[in-house]
């Protein structure tokens, strides 16, 4: 599938307030997709409820929201702001204390949090971190671009994907390691060409670089029971970032409910709810 676009994701915000509309018998004349005032409507009375979920969840809708339109900025292009999947690197005095320490400086953008006051924040993947690093914009700026490696896996252009395939590389030649077997000959060139590429780009020296990948492998080789080498998630942000593994029709197809005509059985409009003397 062709990565997904600011029109393809304001289908599935138009699909989503479909499946929000059905829910209630005196909404089905409103146009949402033709007539402004009618979308207006639904979009207010569907945040009021989402309002409600987070209340209920104990969550804080303000911040979700801020976080919201960060990605929304970065999805739709914005010069303002690093896009999700951006690669970049610590600047200033954030730089330094990261060199001090022997932390790593350059990452990539996995989310992103506008307030309504202050700078913006970007959540940066670093190598080795199993968590994301909160940064403010004015500590960051453009990374180097990661140099495109070739591996059995195919090609490899991106260092948090490239640190991924790394992990999983080192964990099947370790498994391998335990049991007394010879590993792969394309694992052994995997890791290899993988390890070099994220040492240059990072630009560290290969042993502080194997050791924070170590850390990431070493709950994986276990000699009590042997575990398959780690499939690692993709956050939202990433697979937001690399496009949708399924085309929309298809996914709308599997996840919409049927029509169906229990219409005595749904509730009131939340407009009529709203709306009336009590609100």
């Amino acid at each position: 599938m062709a990565e997904a676009g600011a029109e393809e994701f304001a289908q599935f915000g138009a699909a989503a307030l479909d499946a929000f509309q059905a829910l209630f018998e005196e909404t089905e004349h409103l146009d949402h997709r033709g007539n402004d005032a009618h979308a207006c409507e639904l979009l207010g009375d569907l945040l009021i409820d989402l309002m409600h979920y987070a209340q209920h969840r104990g969550l804080e809708f303000n911040d979700i929201l801020a976080q919201a339109h960060g990605h929304h900025l970065s999805e739709s292009n914005s010069p303002d702001v690093y896009a999700i999947g951006a690669t970049v690197q610590l600047d200033g005095p954030a730089a330094d204390e990261a060199i001090l320490l022997g932390h790593p400086t350059r990452g990539s953008i996995t989310g992103l949090l506008v307030p309504n006051h202050g700078p913006t924040e970007y959540y940066v993947h670093f190598l080795g971190q199993t968590s994301n690093q909160k940064v403010i914009s004015a500590d960051l700026k453009t990374a180097p671009p990661f140099s495109a490696t070739t591996t059995t896996q195919g090609l490899i252009n991106d260092p948090l994907h490239a640190e991924e395939l790394l992990i999983q590389t080192m964990t099947r030649i370790g498994q391998a390691d335990i049991q007394g077997l010879r590993p792969h000959k394309g694992d052994l060139n995997d890791q290899r060409a993988l390890l070099d590429a994220l040492v240059a780009w990072n630009d560290m020296e290969k042993h502080n670089v194997t050791d924070l990948l170590l850390a990431e492998v070493a709950p994986y080789l276990s000699t009590d029971a042997q575990q398959p080498a780690p499939e690692i998630p993709l956050s939202p942000a990433q697979l937001a970032a690399q496009a949708f593994p399924t085309p929309l029709a298809e996914g709308l197809t599997d996840q919409l409910p049927a029509p169906h005509n229990t219409s005595e059985h749904r509730p009131a409009t939340p407009a009529a709810r709203r709306h009336s003397p009590g609100r």
